[in-house]
């Protein structure tokens, strides 16, 4: 059901040195918390990870990290880090600079730290897209990790099909069909290492997908295949179908962006001088579907057992979309309009805990719980990972890309719903609606508004919709959520909706949602 991932480390030391010291391979041996055990140069990277960000680094590369203190054959399982795009030049830095090393930061009724060492090479692809695609198609690459979200697949979120009409994607085709290697999206590399390991009849891949996406192994295969029979066609397709599988998986642990006060903690607390470390809370769980064609690490073997593989991930994918991410969509929202910055405060207003409670109330009907999990334990146990003040998650890192995030973790759930049921989806909706056409909260707070990248689609209609809730909601709806009128309909959510936007616009955002009910 998912287990705390500590106590995992062994004696921490909370008395730094004199003078904090820089991360690297000529100081490690000298800090006081646990660092790598193992021979981190007779690693071999057996994993090609695309989009190395904070929350990469505070799971999977934790799991292998503790795969290669096992030593021995193990050690064939390194991580060679990959970046993307130039926003990414940052991390290449910071990896250098820490000869691929950071700091974890481990967030519960303590505060621990351990040094994190389990990728050894990180390539950057702007400038190295060769490089990438050689370690792509190398015979030692078996698995292949991503962590790009959603956009990254290249997909076209109402189609599901590969998005053709991107620039990145045209180019990528055109570059594929000369034979090239400056490609530029995920899709693109990964054809492109299948070109290269169909002529050097390399082993099968395993092409795993780490995002909160439903069904990330079917749509990173749908992106693939389609990429692939544009650029090489049929018999290109039919290769991958054949040689790379996808499984999908769940993943799990809240990772808020680091801020200064986590280097600074970093540097007090444990004498380290990280650019760049990463911190996350206590508990962590992966399930995946077991189809590695060439072998995998036996994650499910170290962390407490955290890891499973099973036949169908579906059950519990639907189980932490719908209850963890759907709640964090309802308290990022109305948190912020109602004041707050941080999950933790948010969820110590009692009005706004009865709302996630409703909310999670409503939803369990809409989720086909695994064999022997208690859902009603496991929404307990989301509100207190919530309420855990250590982790300091941001209220606005959970409100970025609202549009794609609803539509994946929320509305989906209205189809098992009822008018009467739904009434907490409806505030989410209103308080969101409320959040995109404003610059300060309840408490007239000024804030600034997360990426939205699909806004330009809507906006107009947002504010057509604050100003006259009872005509504007619905044009909204249609305009944000194309396609979702009937099952919008089916709950009666717009006119719901419409008229808690109302009442919310008097600055009583905690309030209305506290008076909403599940029943």
């Amino acid at each position: 059901q998912g287990l705390r991932a500590g106590p995992f480390y062994p004696a921490v030391y909370r008395r730094p040195p004199a003078m904090a010291v820089p991360l690297n391979n000529i100081t490690v041996g000298s800090l006081k918390i646990p660092v790598p055990t193992y021979d981190r140069s007779a690693v071999r990277p057996g994993i090609v990870h695309l989009g190395v960000g904070g929350f990469h680094r505070a799971h999977q590369a934790y799991y292998t990290d503790a795969i290669l203190s096992r030593g021995g054959d193990d050690l064939q399982w390194g991580i060679c880090g990959v970046g993307l795009t130039q926003f990414d030049a940052a991390m290449r830095d910071t990896m250098q600079k820490q000869d691929n090393m950071y700091t974890l930061v481990s967030r519960g009724a303590t505060t621990e730290a351990m040094v994190i060492g389990s990728h050894c090479e990180y390539l950057y692809a702007p400038d190295q897209p060769e490089e990438v695609l050689q370690r792509l198609s190398s015979p030692n690459t078996k698995v292949v990790t991503l962590t790009i979200t959603e956009k990254g697949y290249c997909l076209d979120l109402d189609t599901g099909a590969l998005d053709k009409g991107l620039e990145a994607v045209q180019k990528d085709l055109a570059t594929l069909k000369e034979g090239g290697s400056k490609l530029l999206t995920a899709p693109g590399f990964l054809v492109g290492a299948a070109l290269r390991r169909r002529a050097e009849k390399a082993a099968g891949l395993a092409i795993l997908s780490c995002d909160n996406v439903q069904g990330n192994g079917e749509k990173t295969e749908s992106a693939v295949l389609e990429m692939a029979e544009l650029a090489g066609g049929e018999e290109l397709k039919k290769y991958v179908h054949e040689s790379f599988t996808f499984p999908n998986s769940m993943v799990d642990r809240i990772t808020p962006a680091t801020t200064q006060a986590v280097k600074d903690l970093v540097k007090a607390d444990f004498g380290i001088e990280d650019l760049w470390p990463v911190a996350g809370e206590d508990f962590l769980q992966w399930v995946i579907e077991d189809k590695f064609p060439s072998g995998r690490p036996a994650w499910d073997q170290v962390l407490g057992g955290t890891c499973m593989f099973v036949e169908d991930v579906m059950p519990y994918e639907l189980m932490k979309l719908r209850l963890l991410n759907g709640s964090h969509q309802a308290i990022g929202y109305t948190g912020v309009m109602a004041g707050y910055r941080l999950v933790h405060d948010a969820m110590a207003d009692p009005l706004l805990l009865k709302f996630i409670t409703a909310y999670m109330d409503c939803t369990t009907g809409a989720v086909p719980g695994p064999a022997g999990i208690d859902l009603e334990a496991y929404k307990v146990m989301l509100r207190q990972r919530f309420s855990n003040a250590a982790v300091a998650d941001q209220l606005l890192r959970l409100c970025e890309d609202g549009r794609n995030r609803m539509k994946v973790a929320c509305l989906p759930c209205l189809a098992d719903l009822r008018p009467e049921t739904a009434q907490p989806f409806a505030a989410v909706v209103a308080a969101w609606i409320l959040y995109l056409t404003s610059s300060a909260d309840n408490k007239g707070a000024e804030f600034k508004m997360s990426p939205e990248p699909a806004l330009g689609e809507f906006q107009a209609q947002a504010q057509k919709a604050v100003e006259d809730p009872e005509a504007g909601v619905g044009p909204l709806l249609e305009a944000a959520f194309p396609g979702s009128s009937e099952l919008l309909g089916k709950v009666n959510l717009p006119a719901t909706c419409a008229k808690l936007l109302t009442q919310m616009k008097a600055g009583k955002v905690a309030e209305v949602c506290g008076g909403v009910s599940a029943a």
